[in-house]
């Protein structure tokens, strides 16, 4: 059997007269990535709080690499790694500095610290900004170093909050093929994230919170895709004029999988996220077709999450 190395038993938060989380219970097994999807204020950090040993549950249990880390936090945190909220890092600290701190922390040996740093650093693709001072990089960069401290140590098991929080389109684009290819490589991954693209493009499986209650637990996909990535993502472009396959295809060139509906509608699925989604509508109207509106279809995490979670608070 594979083990189970995040698991939450019946927990209740509570703070003041507020339950945060109610009667929650889950259980995320080793190599799978999960997303935990709901609105701001849903639970999810107080979740990622709970697991991290940041915080104790009001009621129930939580259990990480089978241990309690409210009880005995190094034992059961010594292969995680993790970012919750958004840690405040001193402007003129570097991201060596950052990542060897983490190293001391978790009780990596001095001698082993260098190929630990340069092992994670690697990773998340940050060695070369290593030496500079926080407050001069960039949101998206620094991020990104945040996750390579979080990789310190070769965790299997990685908790994180809002990852691409705050993130121009560019940057979330590049960060989830960071986080996807590292799911891909076995990492046991928790997302807590609002945004339905995260989960669909790191995750296969989601857990659906609202108001501190677990309200689904389902694969991302269930059209047979398999994991996270497999799918592509569509477009459909709405013509003024008639049009046909022919010139669609002209203008997209090729490795697209283009279907008409008719002669002023096309679909058309693509791989790669939103600079992708931008070059292709851009070749489509450098090639002159009558385009008249572009829009993505719904898809069935949207609906999903529509349906347990409710549209006023939809993402």
């Amino acid at each position: 059997m594979t083990p189970e190395l995040l698991v939450a038993d019946g927990v209740w938060k509570r703070y003041g007269d507020r339950d945060a989380l109610r009667d929650v219970r889950f259980s995320i097994r080793s190599g799978e990535a999960v997303g935990y999807l709901g609105p701001n204020g849903a639970g999810k950090t107080t979740t990622l709080k709970l697991l991290a040993g940041i915080s104790r549950p009001t009621r129930g249990s939580v259990r990480v690499q089978g241990e309690d880390p409210s009880r005995d936090r190094q034992r059961a945190l010594r292969r995680v790694g993790a970012l919750v909220e958004t840690p405040g890092v001193p402007a003129y600290v570097t991201g060596a500095d950052l990542l060897e701190y983490v190293a001391r922390v978790k009780g990596i040996a001095s001698a082993d610290c260098p190929s630990a740093i340069g092992r994670a650093a690697n990773a998340m693709g940050v060695a070369d900004a290593l030496d500079r001072p926080f407050g001069s990089l960039s949101t998206g960069l620094a991020r990104r170093v945040l996750l390579g401290a979080a990789l310190v140590g070769d965790p299997e098991v990685l908790l994180l909050d809002e990852p691409t929080l705050g993130l121009d389109p560019a940057a979330r684009d590049d960060l989830r093929t960071v986080l996807r290819g590292l799911a891909r490589n076995g990492l046991t991954i928790l997302l807590s994230t609002h945004l339905l693209e995260d989960v669909e493009a790191v995750c296969e499986r989601v857990l659906f919170l609202r108001n501190g209650t677990l309200v689904g637990d389902e694969p991302v996909r269930t059209d047979g895709s398999g994991k996270a990535g497999a799918a592509t993502r569509r477009l459909v472009l709405r013509f003024g004029s008639d049009v046909d396959e022919v010139a669609v295809r002209r203008a997209t060139g090729s490795g697209f999988d283009i279907s008409m509906a008719g002669a002023r509608e096309a679909s058309i699925g693509f791989a790669g996220g939103d600079p992708a989604q931008q070059d292709l509508v851009g070749r489509v109207v450098r090639e002159g077709l009558p385009l008249l509106a572009a829009s993505v279809p719904e898809s069935d995490l949207a609906r999903r999450y529509l349906q347990l979670v409710g549209r006023e608070e939809a993402t």
